[in-house]
């Protein structure tokens, strides 16, 4: 039902930068975010979020959590399902799990996301206009893209489905916006799907009144094995109360043994050395590391760009803030102007539940 005339909007994830990166447009538009990691927050927010942490489960038991909390989010007025806007994951299992158990009117399908080089053309998706099974990520070494014709991730059990071209974003929020009764459809996106979607739903923008604690000690977890993380992290440099722990790019034989290591170790140091911001790339990574520290829910503040969400969750009493990233976003700056961004303010209002 609706809150005050705001829609309120279920969200559901397959891993957690998708969980939170589909929250923040909304949030960027004045509206409240939670989420919960592999079950509902316990919030009256408007927009709740839940993490089912399946992309690295078998497709049987990802499509088993899919279920449930599409269910428990179904009440929602808006039901939005995110994938991965390389189609990496369980997303055709994902997809008919959900749509059965949300019990939408219709699919419509639209991993384009322009902002990140990530477009769809002809049903194609697209990463800097090369299909995406045939990129790095085809070759990922935890979660390839086996797929680049979208036709192909989508469940013959659905009848009633729409698959969204768009080469910029203008175009897909004008697609997006020209759908009637969005309450009956089960939407299926990427980031560039939850910034249309929150300028249809909420087309008031209000300026944030979150600022940003200065001088705080950075954890920076490069966890993700995309070449593109570990080129934002060279460019970091030798920062004042920045660390950075960094897992190797080459990790075929043992890719999950890796990032237990690491994250284990960066959960230890948060503990011990009190940073106040951990920023991880890889939603794995953040994954593990909020495993390591028992936080279960957290809420989303802000974006320091598209698609890197910032959000706060509260660590033995104390403030954390978390802020995560796809591993293959952002150019080769990004993370050095988080942690600029994160320099520059002076406190974070809000309430985590």
């Amino acid at each position: 039902m609706r809150t005050n005339g705001s829609y309120t909007i279920g969200i559901l994830a397959d891993d957690l930068t998708s969980a939170a990166d589909g929250a923040a447009p909304f949030v960027q538009r004045g509206l409240r975010a939670v989420v919960g990691r592999r079950r509902l927050p316990l919030s009256n927010a408007t927009i709740l979020a839940a993490d089912s942490g399946s992309r690295s489960l078998q497709a049987s038991q990802a499509a088993e959590r899919a279920s449930k909390l599409a269910a428990q989010l179904a009440s929602r007025d808006v039901l939005y399902k995110t994938v991965d806007s390389t189609l990496r994951g369980h997303v055709r299992a994902e997809i008919e799990a959900a749509f059965t158990a949300s019990g939408r009117k219709m699919l419509v399908f639209a991993p384009a996301f322009p902002g990140a080089g990530r477009t769809t053309v002809s049903g194609v998706q697209l990463v800097d206009g090369i299909p995406v099974a045939e990129t790095g990520y085809g070759r990922d070494p935890v979660h390839p893209a086996r797929h680049s014709r979208l036709v192909e991730l989508v469940p013959t059990s659905i009848g009633n489905v729409v698959i969204l071209d768009a080469a910029t974003q203008d175009q897909l929020d004008a697609k997006i916006a020209a759908l009637p009764d969005p309450e009956s459809i089960l939407w299926v996106g990427s980031p560039g799907m939850a910034l249309a979607l929150a300028k249809r739903l909420a087309p008031v923008q209000v300026a944030s009144d979150v600022t940003l604690a200065g001088g705080s000690e950075i954890l920076v977890v490069i966890g993700s094995a995309n070449p593109r993380s570990h080129r934002q992290a060279d460019r970091i440099g030798v920062a004042r109360g920045v660390a950075l722990l960094r897992a190797p790019v080459d990790r075929i034989n043992d890719p999950h043994s890796i990032l237990r290591e690491i994250a284990h170790a960066a959960a230890r140091r948060l503990v011990d050395e009190r940073f106040d911001v951990v920023i991880a790339t890889g939603g794995d990574t953040m994954e593990a590391i909020l495993d390591g520290l028992d936080i279960s829910a957290f809420e989303i503040l802000q974006e320091l760009e598209p698609g890197f969400p910032l959000g706060r969750a509260f660590l033995n009493g104390r403030e954390l803030l978390l802020a995560m990233k796809a591993g293959g976003f952002g150019d080769d700056n990004t993370l050095r102007r988080a942690i600029a961004q994160l320099r520059l303010g002076a406190s974070v209002s809000g309430q985590v539940l």
